[in-house]
């Protein structure tokens, strides 16, 4: 997809092919919240997708995507730490069991 109307474009097929016909699931996760059991750290890549490749349905996977799939160490000092928090929140909040890095070849990062 390159311009905003394909995106558009996209985006009414998945009301109509994803959204729709699981629409109960959908409504159950905006009021539940969600409860994945699986970290997924994968590389922000265009060309891997997560949900995709795992064919996993919405809700199963909390996935925190960066270049490389790299985490960062955790610093003290004031610092911005997004990947830091995100794993943080996997595990302390969402009680994930499984931590997945997911690499792929032909990395850019």
């Amino acid at each position: 997809m390159t311009n905003i109307n394909e995106l558009l474009q996209g985006f009414h097929r998945f009301r109509l092919k994803n959204f729709e016909p699981n629409r109960e699931l959908f409504n159950q996760l905006a009021m539940k919240g969600q409860t994945p059991r699986t970290l997924l750290i994968g590389c922000s890549d265009s060309r891997v997708d997560p949900a995709i490749l795992t064919d996993s349905a919405p809700g199963a996977l909390f996935v925190i995507r960066n270049v490389a799939n790299l985490i960062p160490p955790c610093e003290t000092g004031g610092r911005y730490h997004g990947t830091s928090a995100a794993v943080e929140y996997a595990v302390c909040n969402l009680e994930v069991d499984n931590i997945i890095v997911l690499g792929h070849s032909r990395c850019g990062g």
